[in-house]
């Protein structure tokens, strides 16, 4: 699955002048064997999934709309995080995605809402309409929706977030599992060990 991904990321440089960044190859082949595997256990009703997974892989948006991805990465120094992002179609494809690191402490939860701006960031370079986010922090989520005032960072983080929304025109912010945000996470994973930096867009779209 890998030399086929590999091998049609050639073929889209030979026919299009650009390619995926490696990270995106080998993402985009553990998806579409994930697929595969999907496909096989739908076909064998008496195959059950593993229970341990602990949560559902990625689930495409309503038809005609697009998903937002964000997830963070710790670095193991601590002193900076990894942060990715993907925006995809109802059918999966990736139409622009970002894997950057971000130099300082954060915890947990400021590292996703710091990976979720990117993301709204991501779009709104790209002058792409986003209906849905994802990401894997519930408590992101739950700030999100409370009205109550922030203070310090997270104050202004989460006012550049709200704006992002609007302007992006999200109409849902959901928390997912890390099994339903794969995608973003292995950006953030590569971001965070890497330390470098990939912003990409298909130029299909």
């Amino acid at each position: 699955m890998l030399a086929w991904a590999v091998w049609g990321n050639r073929n889209l440089l030979f026919n299009t002048g650009h390619s995926k960044p490696p990270v995106l190859v080998a993402t985009g082949a553990e998806s579409l064997l994930t697929e595969f595997q999907r496909s096989k256990r739908a076909l064998a009703p008496h195959v059950q999934s593993d229970p341990s997974r602990g949560g559902l892989d990625w689930i495409g948006p309503p038809h005609g709309q697009f998903k937002l991805n964000t997830a963070a990465a710790s670095c193991t120094q601590g002193l900076s995080i990894g942060v990715g992002a993907a925006i995809r179609d109802d059918k999966g494809l990736v139409l622009a995605a970002r894997s950057n690191r971000l130099p300082g402490k954060f915890t947990a939860e400021l590292g996703e809402m710091m990976a979720l701006r990117e993301g709204l960031q991501l779009a709104h370079f790209y002058n792409m309409k986003v209906d849905l986010a994802e990401v894997i922090s519930p408590k992101v989520v739950s700030i999100l929706n409370d009205s109550s005032p922030l203070v310090g960072e997270s104050k202004f983080l989460m006012n550049d977030i709200k704006m992002l929304i609007t302007v992006v025109g999200i109409t849902k912010c959901l928390a997912v599992s890390k099994h339903g945000n794969t995608l973003a996470l292995n950006l953030a994973n590569s971001a965070s060990a890497l330390s470098r930096e990939w912003l990409w867009m298909d130029s299909r779209s």
